[in-house]
C-alpha cells in the first residue's frame, strides 16, 4: 500500500480533497508521552497527499521560527502559534519552493507526500524536561524532542514504513533541527528507505557580534540547560565534546559527526544572522563603510565555519551570496537565483538523484551575484 493511500484517511477525516494540507492532531501522544507544545497543548502536523510517481515518497518539513532563550521569553511564546496549537488553522497551503505542489516551480518533488510540522517547542525539537516549569504562575513545557518522536511514530504507524524515499528538511530553526536530528530520524526508519536531509538557513555560526561579544553563544548555553537539550542533539557530537556539550547546539561542530547524507542550503550573508548574531543595524546596500567591513568579515567567518561543508566529498551544498534567510520556501531563491549557472533546485536535484552536473555551488562575495 502506498504512503498516500495509507494516509488518505487523514483527508477523509478533515473533509478536504484540494491541494490544501490538513491538520492532524496528535492528542494521544500528548496524553501518553507528554509530547506537548510550550503551553501544554497537543502537537500535530499538516499533511498533503502525494500522487503519481511521488505517492510513495515523503518530505518532512520542520517549521522554523527562532528560539526562546529563557523562561520569560518562552512564556510569551507560549501565547502564540509558535508555542501553542490552540489557534492553528485546520488547513494550510504550502505553495512555494521545495514544498510547492506546482510542477513548474518544483518539478522533482511537487507530487510527494508533504508532512509539515509546526514549531511549538522553542528549541528546534530538542527539549526533554519531565516536569513543567512554572513561570509567573503558568506551566511551561519543554518537550520538543517528544514532539519529533510523536510525529515520526505516527507516520510510521500510518504508511511511512512503506515509503521508498524520505527527506527531512526545515528552514531556520527547522534547518538547525535538520542538522540535529537527521541521523536520529534515519535510525527510526526501515533500512529500505532512501533517507537524506536538506538543511536550509540553519547553519548558525559561533561568532561575535559587531562589538566583539559572543551574545548568541550565551543565550544558547542558557537554553541548553533550561530545555535539557542533550536528548535531541547528535550523540556522536556529544561524545566527542563531552567536556563542553553546548558546542553541539552549533552546526559547525555538529556537521562533522552527521553520518547521513545531507545538503546544506545557506546564504553566506544570512539576514537573520547579520541581524541577530552580528547585530549590525543595517542591511546592504544601506550600510556605511564600517558596517560593510563588519559584514564582509562575518562572511569570512561563515566561510571558515563552513569548511566541513565545502570539503565534504559526500554531501551537497548551495552557499549563495544573496541577502536572504530561508531559500527553499521562496520560489525565486529556490528555482531562479543561480550560482555557477545553477539554481538551488537544480543543484539539490543533481546531488539527490546523482545526476550529471555540479552538486555543490559556492558563491563569490556580495554584491557579485546579479541574479539576486
Amino acid at each position: 500500500m502506498s504512503v498516500a493511500l495509507a494516509l488518505l484517511f487523514c483527508l477523509i477525516v478533515h473533509g478536504s480533497q484540494s491541494k490544501l494540507a490538513d491538520l492532524v492532531m496528535l492528542h494521544e501522544a500528548a496524553e501518553r508521552d507528554g509530547a506537548v507544545c510550550l503551553d501544554g497543548s497537543s502537537p500535530g502536523f499538516y499533511y498533503r497527499k502525494g500522487e503519481g510517481s511521488g505517492a510513495n515518497n515523503v518530505i518532512i518539513h520542520l517549521e522554523g521560527g527562532g528560539w526562546c532563550y529563557d523562561e520569560k521569553l518562552c512564556l510569551e511564546r507560549s501565547k502564540t502559534n509558535l508555542g501553542s496549537s490552540k489557534k492553528w488553522p485546520q488547513v494550510r497551503e504550502f505553495p512555494s519552493g521545495f514544498v510547492s505542489d506546482n510542477e513548474n516551480v518544483n518539478p522533482d518533488f511537487f507530487d510527494w507526500n508533504l508532512v509539515f510540522v509546526p514549531y511549538c517547542d522553542g528549541a528546534s525539537f530538542t527539549g526533554n524536561v519531565d516536569h513543567p516549569v512554572m513561570v509567573d504562575g503558568y506551566p511551561i513545557y519543554f518537550r520538543g524532542f517528544r514532539i519529533l518522536n510523536a510525529v515520526i511514530e505516527y507516520m510510521l504507524e500510518n504508511g511511512m514504513q512503506n515509503a521508498e524515499r524520505v527527506i527531512l528538511t526545515g528552514c531556520s530553526a527547522g534547518g538547525l533541527a535538520t542538522y540535529y536530528h537527521t541521523d536520529y530520524v534515519k535510525s527510526l526508519l526501515p533500512s529500505s528507505i532512501i533517507f537524506l536531509g536538506l538543511a536550509d538557513a540553519g547553519y548558525f555560526i559561533n561568532a561575535p557580534n559587531i562589538n566583539g561579544q559572543y551574545h548568541m553563544k550565551e543565550l544558547i548555553e542558557y537554553a541548553f540547560q533550561m530545555q535539557n537539550t542533550t536528548f535531541g542533539e547528535n550523540h556522536e557530537c556529544l561524545k566527542h565534546h563531552k567536556d563542553n556539550q553546548t558546542l553541539c547546539l552549533q552546526p559547525q561542530f555538529v556537521y562533522p559527526y552527521i553520518s547521513t547524507p545531507i545538503f546544506a542550503l545557506n546564504s553566506q550573508y544570512d539576514t537573520w544572522q547579520l541581524k541577530n548574531i552580528l547585530e549590525v543595524n543595517c542591511m546592504p546596500p544601506n550600510c556605511n563603510d564600517e558596517q560593510m567591513k563588519a559584514i564582509q568579515n562575518y562572511r569570512d567567518e561563515f566561510m571558515k565555519a563552513a569548511a566541513p561543508i565545502i570539503s565534504s566529498t559526500t554531501n551537497g551544498a548551495f552557499l549563495g551570496s544573496c541577502l536572504i534567510h530561508c531559500q527553499s520556501l521562496d520560489d525565486k531563491h529556490w528555482s531562479e537565483v543561480k550560482v555557477g549557472g545553477q539554481t538551488a533546485r537544480e543543484t539539490f536535484a543533481n546531488w539527490y538523484f546523482k545526476q550529471t552536473g555540479e552538486m555543490k555551488e559556492i558563491d563569490c562575495k556580495y554584491p557579485c551575484n546579479t541574479s539576486c
